[in-house]
């Protein structure tokens, strides 16, 4: 099964989530959005699992109960490519990034495979082809410092994707709770 290890958005920043979306959407035609209920940050992604492995991934993570619950600010927004080839929009992280770049660190020393993430961030939509690039770019920029809220992260999921026609749909396999110790 295709795993990965995430930070779900708080609920409470979705609907200014959508509303950035919503705006990408008219001026390129030819992006896909994250559905809400998929916005997260990806810490690792694991790839192909066998169910055997998720409880040696689970003990692995054990280190989670004793981290310190933190905060982070979205107050980004940018994209990965180039300014010819846009593939990926996403949000980053303003204050707190330090921590969640620590998280990422710890979680890459303690599960060995899967690929390494060191740029924490929360794709908001890719890039399949389209028309109205520079409009797209322009609005990036002018809102490079979108503010979007601030959010508690006290968890992690381990989550499988199954990719579908309509995209994937995850499903959480186990939560992990930061500062339980």
């Amino acid at each position: 099964m295709r795993c990965f290890l995430s930070v779900d958005l708080d609920e409470k920043l979705i609907q200014k989530v959508l509303r950035i979306q919503e705006v990408i959407k008219k001026l390129h035609d030819g992006i896909k959005v994250v559905e809400p209920e998929n916005l997260h940050f990806t810490i690792k992604f694991l790839g192909e699992v066998e169910e055997s492995e998720i409880d040696r991934i689970s003990k692995s993570l054990r280190f989670l109960e004793n981290e310190t619950v933190f905060k982070i600010e979205i107050n980004r927004l940018g994209y990965f490519g180039s300014p010819n080839y846009i593939r990926v929009v996403w949000l980053g992280i303003g204050n707190g990034e330090g921590k969640m770049k620590e998280l990422l660190k710890k979680v890459n020393e303690n599960v060995k495979f899967g690929e390494k993430n060191d740029s924490p961030h929360l794709t908001i939509g890719r890039i399949k082809a389209g028309k109205n690039r520079a409009a797209l770019l322009k609005f990036i920029d002018e809102n490079e410092k979108v503010k979007i809220g601030e959010m508690t992260v006290n968890e992690m999921q381990l989550k499988m994707s199954v990719l579908g026609r309509a995209g994937p749909t995850y499903k959480n396999m186990y939560i992990f709770r930061l500062g339980q110790k």
